[in-house]
């Protein structure tokens, strides 16, 4: 990964360069913020920069600024003086990862990439999974395609605020990695991530695993419970599938949203909550709402500004690069050398409807891993479903 480094001390750069080459970056160099700028928007593969808040020509708050329009995906680091701590405040609203104060201590500098590049990782995999974020050689980057900026650009924006999100796609799209991608881009970061699949729960148990129960609070419940959402204190909560939630745990989130507390099940307290919301479903939540089976006004209040997931078979021209990046994570997990798909098996690929998204293509490409045996994927190698293409099909590909 290259990382850039903009301050006018040379010293400093001195310093932070050493930092950064003893982890493996690639480091380049400004000595002021419209120097950085420049470098930005001739050089499309940086994915950290750290900037001084005070440099000559550009402050490090503007180029921040500036790069971030620029490319959102780059993870910028703001170095600020240990009494100015405003400064640090509006870097992170301007879209900073993170603050660094001088002088610069290595440790921490070390713990500031270590949490950069976990984030980064959830953005590739949000990438690779998100029908709509492409990749090059396992890293994110933005698309040329309008389609592929807009989402960039929801999730960066999201990424930013608390506001609850609502992610919506068909099954097997990729919804909660991109609930993680955002999680792990916003000040919530350092918080719990918790996972919660509505669908999977009974109905009367939903509310005990969601907002806990008190001990005695009905047959069964021998001691206090600690519920989803204390969990997630000072994170996210991810419910997926909160379409299948029933009108009686919809009015109980809805509350949650309003007045940012729970009630324990059994109890007459109320408990604050610092927790965000990130919902997500395969459901048609306005034909719900007209149909009287979800709340209007909880709908209203998720679906500020949705991510919607498009199905892999409304943007087959990236299966050939999805199908790249799992050869080389199949090759890494299974000790393989695969070279690549045989020309016959990617028309397959591209012709085949894909009603399970991205996840059915994984796993297609992880059986044709364990079928193949010389060093390209073939026809042979993928299932009957797949293979069985017309030949008309093939010629009109």
């Amino acid at each position: 990964m290259k990382a850039l480094i903009v301050d006018d001390d040379s010293t400093l750069r001195l310093t932070v360069r050493s930092v950064l080459e003893s982890k493996g970056f690639q480091v380049l160099e400004a000595e002021d913020g419209q120097m950085a700028v420049d470098m930005v928007q001739k050089i499309p593969d940086i994915g950290i920069a750290i900037l001084d808040v005070n440099m000559p020509r550009l402050s490090g708050i503007d180029a921040l600024s500036k790069i971030k329009e620029i490319n959102p995906s780059i993870f910028c680091i703001v170095a600020t003086a240990y009494s100015n701590m405003n400064d640090a405040i509006r870097a992170i609203r301007c879209g900073a990862f993170d603050y660094l104060q001088k002088p610069v201590e290595p440790e921490r500098l070390l713990k500031l990439l270590s949490n950069a590049t976990e984030a980064s990782n959830m953005v590739v995999e949000a990438s690779y999974t998100s029908p709509q974020l492409q990749f090059d050689e396992g890293r994110a980057i933005v698309g040329t395609s309008g389609s592929l900026k807009k989402v960039f650009d929801v999730m960066y924006r999201l990424a930013k605020v608390d506001t609850s999100v609502l992610i919506r796609g068909e099954s097997g799209t990729g919804k909660e990695l991109v609930a993680r991608a955002l999680h792990h881009n916003s000040h919530r970061k350092n918080g719990p991530f918790v996972a919660v699949n509505c669908a999977a729960i009974p109905e009367s148990l939903i509310e005990s695993e969601l907002f806990g129960h008190e001990k005695g609070a009905f047959t069964g419940a021998d001691k206090r419970k600690i519920g989803k959402f204390q969990m997630a204190e000072g994170g996210t909560i991810f419910l997926d599938e909160i379409g299948d939630i029933s009108p009686a745990t919809q009015v109980k989130l809805l509350r949650v949203l309003q007045e940012k507390c729970i009630t324990l099940v059994g109890s007459n307290v109320e408990t604050k909550i610092d927790v965000r919301i990130v919902a997500a479903t395969h459901k048609p939540l306005e034909k719900m709402v007209d149909e009287n089976q979800f709340r209007s006004d909880l709908f209203f209040r998720l679906n500020v500004l949705p991510i919607v997931l498009p199905p892999l078979r409304d943007r087959k021209e990236d299966i050939p690069a999805l199908t790249n990046y799992l050869i080389k994570k199949f090759n890494k997990l299974h000790k393989r050398k695969i070279e690549g798909v045989e020309h016959s098996a990617i028309n397959a690929l591209v012709q085949y409807s894909w009603p399970g998204n991205i996840r059915e293509l994984e796993n297609t490409m992880e059986r044709a891993f364990i079928m193949e045996s010389t060093a390209h994927i073939c026809l042979s190698s993928l299932p009957d479903n797949i293979v069985n293409v017309t030949e008309a099909d093939l010629l009109n590909f």
